[in-house]
């Protein structure tokens, strides 16, 4: 389709914003070891490149793609592009909310699970829909095949090379030219976005060995690290790991509790066209054992971290087993998952064991386990540690502070998980596509988006451990759910150019039938004498006053949708499963949904608010020295600008907030003389805490 011409609705302009700052950075000090001197002779000129064939590579590429960019893909193995090196599964909490906006937004990772899972369940059913969660157990040959098929959709737009990304070409203003690689090729663009993963000088670990690998059998990427960090930007360590493979003809399923797919049909995409039925396979689960436990605690010292071979952090909420039998002491037993990697594979994945034992050991603790009595190891667990640079050194585009159109995105930045480096690819694919376009960059904000939450956390926050996005991360939740994220992002898709005809129409046809449906639900009374009243109190134990509407009647604690089918008064048989469960989460959650919608305009409000251009900011003492020297570099326009600034979080806004509320005078002379320094910082810095 043709692409509309850009320009936001009123409804959008919280979206898309250009960094407005009164200072421009300086040029960096410093160079890659080109040293910015023009490169003759380049290979082959494109509008992005893409370094790196993972999640967030292949969405970064498919995104700047559809909005006509010529991208390069830059794999070091294209034989694994879009490769599940650790769980191949897809969602959960909170991560499938990252799957539907992305899919909202035309993405990839949504329709690819759709095609290649092996089992299905939706999470927290008995809780609230903002803790819902559909995870997809998927098939891995699969899941690369299909992501390969897609991006060859786009052959005459992306081209796939085989090569490791050595060094930046970047000029003497600081403006990236290009990148070369380990053997000298040369390619030439105006962007380039780094999906480096585990590579950046990566080491795996097995008990107290180890080589340099991006993962098992995979070389890692040597010579970048060097070349970012000459262009100022910094590096640090983190560490993850993945669980051992066992044959699964080796084990007895009789001794653990089978996990089938939901019989109900949930899915990660908006479309049907990707709704793809499929015979499905049972995970199950086993337990460890008292055995289990003495063999970890005996051989504590032969792992990596225990061992003190390796110091880099690893993902709190995805420990190895050694970390749980340490941490929890006192449990007697933890669940174990054994899942399938695939429909011709016979290879198990065991969730829950990561562990950085030596593989004698390890074979010990496998079969430990009921069912595994017999098993034999396929591949050993290992832990991986690698470079990352912080993502406070990023913009909320994804586009690094130091370097003009080098965008970063997925495990490089800081994060862990196929969804938030496809969350993160999305974005950058987006933003430089727009930046060699000359068109302003996106942000997402965290009240309209997880997505957005995401990059405003790490951006904004410095890491000591993997960030793993939460449904606690997002205190605007139960408005950012996975049901409603195409009434969220869809319009915002389809104003970029991601979104075609065939997908906004199915959005708008969806659109009018939840409303039509909410309308006839306000509408539609019934009477206590009657028929429907009677059996109403008979089936929910409380009586109809008079009468009531059927929305009144869903506002009831006990009483859902699927109620209304069983007594006759379900609407239009067009309405899907997901519309039903959108008009119910409408109707029985109006009043906080509206309180929440309260909070997000106040939010926006702040967002807008401008600041003076004779701020001291040397001043504000709540503030940290960090934020302080930002904020007075880039002299940002609003608040909105200024929270975009990384290393400037949100107690400094607060604290920005709180002096920009005081009177100028005051503001000029609050620390003024020295002997009330003290007094005027501690009421400001109550005062912030207190915001």
């Amino acid at each position: 389709m043709a692409r509309p011409a850009f320009g936001v609705p009123a409804a959008l302009t919280a979206h898309v914003r250009r960094r407005r700052f009164r200072h421009r950075y300086s040029p960096v000090s410093s160079l890659a070891s080109v040293r910015g001197d023009p490169v003759s002779g380049w290979d082959d000129a494109f509008d992005v490149v893409v370094v790196g064939g993972g999640h967030a590579g292949c969405e970064a590429a498919l995104a700047a793609a559809r909005l006509g960019a010529r991208i390069l893909l830059l794999s070091m193995n294209i034989d694994r592009i879009a490769w599940q090196p650790c769980n191949p599964a897809i969602g959960g909490p909170a991560k499938s909310t990252l799957v539907h906006e992305v899919d909202a937004l035309g993405g990839a990772i949504g329709a690819i699970a759709d095609r290649t899972y092996l089992q299905r369940r939706v999470l927290n059913r008995s809780k609230g829909p903002a803790v819902w969660a559909l995870r997809a157990q998927t098939d891995k040959r699969e899941y690369s095949q299909e992501m390969i098929k897609m991006l060859h959709q786009y052959s005459h737009q992306i081209t796939i090379r085989e090569g490791m990304a050595h060094d930046l070409v970047v000029d003497r203003e600081g403006k990236v030219q290009g990148i070369t690689t380990f053997f000298g090729a040369k390619f030439q663009s105006r962007a380039v976005v780094l999906t480096t993963g585990t590579f950046l000088g990566g080491t795996i670990w097995v008990g107290a060995k180890s080589m340099p690998a991006g993962r098992a059998g995979e070389l890692p990427s040597f010579g970048l690290t060097d070349t970012l960090r000459s262009l100022g930007l910094y590096t640090s360590r983190l560490k993850t790991g993945t669980p051992a493979r066992v044959d699964s003809r080796t084990v007895d399923f009789s001794r653990m509790e089978p996990q089938p797919s939901d019989e109900d049909d949930h899915w990660f995409s908006f479309d049907p066209q990707n709704w793809v039925k499929r015979n499905t396979m049972a995970c199950h689960i086993t337990r460890t054992t008292s055995k289990t436990h003495a063999l970890i605690r005996e051989n504590l010292h032969l792992t990596p971290k225990y061992g003190g071979f390796m110091t880099s952090k690893g993902p709190r909420y995805c420990p190895s087993i050694e970390d749980k039998i340490v941490r929890f002491a006192d449990r007697e037993s933890h669940q174990i998952f054994i899942e399938p990697e695939g429909r011709s594979i016979n290879e198990l994945y065991i969730q829950g064991f990561s562990t950085g034992m030596p593989e004698n050991i390890q074979i010990q603790m496998l079969q430990s386990l009921p069912g595994l009595e017999q098993c034999r190891m396929i591949r050993p667990a290992y832990s991986v540690d690698y470079d990352y640079l912080p993502a406070t050194q990023l913009s909320r585009t994804l586009m690094t502070h130091n370097v003009e159109g080098l965008f970063l995105a997925g495990q490089v930045c800081g994060t862990t998980g196929y969804e938030e480096a496809s969350a993160q690819g999305i974005v950058a694919g987006i933003n430089a596509a727009r930046f060699v376009a000359g068109q302003e960059l996106v942000t997402f904000t965290r009240e309209e988006s997880f997505i957005g939450t995401l990059i405003d956390d790490i951006c904004s926050k410095e890491l000591d451990e993997p960030y793993r996005v939460l449904t606690s991360r997002s205190e605007y939740r139960l408005t950012l759910r996975p049901d409603n994220a195409d009434q969220r992002l869809t319009p915002l898709g389809r104003q970029l150019g991601l979104v075609d005809d065939r997908r906004w129409e199915i959005y708008q046809a969806k659109q009018d039938r939840i409303g039509k449906e909410l309308t006839r639900l306000h509408n539609v009374r019934i009477a206590e004498s009657s028929p429907e009243g009677e059996a109403v109190l008979a089936r929910s134990g409380a009586a109809i006053r008079t009468s009531a509407t059927l929305a009144e009647l869903i506002k009831r604690p006990q009483f859902h949708y699927q109620d209304l089918k069983d007594l006759g008064l379900d609407g239009d048989e067009s309405l899907t499963l997901y519309d039903k469960e959108a008009v119910e989460v409408t109707i029985k959650y109006a009043g906080y949904l509206a309180r929440q919608q309260d909070e997000i305009r106040k939010q926006r409000s702040v967002v807008d608010k401008e600041i003076p251009a004779d701020v001291d900011y040397a001043a504000i003492h709540a503030m940290r020295a960090e934020a302080r020297e930002r904020l007075a570099l880039e002299r940002p326009l609003t608040i909105g600008d200024a929270a975009q600034l990384g290393g400037v979080n949100p107690a400094d806004i607060a604290a920005l907030l709180i002096h920009l509320k005081r009177p100028s005078a005051t503001r000029l002379h609050l620390f003024e003389p020295a002997d009330e320094t003290r007094q005027g910082n501690a009421r400001t810095q109550k005062e912030a805490a207190s915001a």
